[in-house]
């Protein structure tokens, strides 16, 4: 599963991150730079279960850049903290582990966006052969759409998972999100139920994320999408302003929270003085001016200031 949204309103390019090296990191950047997942999972240890279902979470999946964005290793192990971009505009997260070297092998890995875990694909083991298990993989190909799978994956979180991670950007994504159960894991599919109704959960959701994949832009950026996709600005508003004082650079972060800035009730404008400065007031002026066309919307007079180019 991946996360995609297209309504931006100011210019932006992504860029790779640089980490120090050492033999298992370059093979784990070159395999990244095939443009796929294939030859990283493909390095996995020998597992009981059934191979094309690995094989159909990666398949037609194209990495368009990636970033490592946390490494660890010694002499027995290795842990990578991964971000990948797809060509098709998503955004995705992983965690890898493994033995080190030249030919490093994977024997973890997990999917934030899903919550697929190779250890519990281990552990469910030869389940997926037989009775309930291979009743949900034969649905889970022919007929990834029933609702007869919520009750085969019903208080089994890597049927659930995995139902996710299959239905990724298909017609059956929201029956599988609907399917999924609370979990005590971080994962991206979580923001959006609370989102709804409860902002406790949802800072504590925003945390356990954060705490697993650190102050990443991109992260603050899918969390404000998701804010403007269910109304729900003023809950993020002055955390994303706060995030890209830390990140002045990210356009997709600096655009996502002039959205939610524009979408929220404002008492002051020093936001908009601060993304003039640091982006131009004629891009300042531009991007007011599409959010309030994209709106049906006249421009609110406290900002129409900011909407003459070359001012402010």
């Amino acid at each position: 599963m991946a996360f995609r949204f297209w309504a931006t309103l100011l210019f932006f390019c992504l860029a790779s991150g640089v980490v120090a090296d050492s033999t298992t990191l370059q093979a784990l950047r070159a395999d990244l730079a095939s443009g796929s997942l294939k030859p990283v999972l493909a390095r996995q240890a020998l597992i009981p279960i059934p191979d094309q279902q690995i094989a159909r979470w990666v398949q037609d999946v194209n990495i368009e850049q990636f970033a490592i964005t946390g490494f660890n290793e010694n002499r027995a192990r290795f842990a990578a903290r991964v971000r990948l971009h797809f060509a098709d505009g998503g955004i995705g997260f992983l965690r890898l582990e493994g033995e080190p070297g030249e030919d490093y092998r994977l024997t973890e890995w997990y999917d934030y966006s899903s919550g697929l875990q190779l250890s519990d694909l281990i552990a469910y083991g030869a389940r997926f052969n037989s009775g309930q298990g291979k009743a949900f993989l034969a649905m889970l190909q022919n007929r990834p759409g029933s609702p007869e799978l919520a009750s085969l994956a019903a208080g089994r979180p890597v049927l659930q998972a995995l139902w996710l991670a299959q239905c990724s950007d298909k017609p059956c994504e929201d029956q599988a999100l609907a399917a999924q159960e609370p979990t005590n894991k971080p994962a991206l599919w979580q923001l959006e139920k609370p989102l709804a109704s409860d902002q406790d959960h949802y800072r504590q959701i925003s945390k356990q994320l954060h705490d697993a994949l650190g102050d990443d832009p991109y992260l603050w950026w899918l969390k404000g999408q998701l804010a403007l996709l269910q109304q729900r600005c003023e809950w993020v508003q002055a955390d994303l302003e706060q995030a890209w004082q830390r990140h002045p650079e990210h356009r997709l972060l600096a655009d996502v929270a002039l959205q939610c800035y524009l979408a929220v009730e404002q008492g002051g404008t020093e936001f908009l003085d601060q993304l003039s400065v640091a982006l131009g007031a004629d891009t300042v002026s531009a991007a007011i001016g599409n959010y309030y066309q994209q709106q049906g919307a006249p421009v609110p007079a406290i900002y129409q200031p900011w909407t003459v180019p070359g001012e402010n």
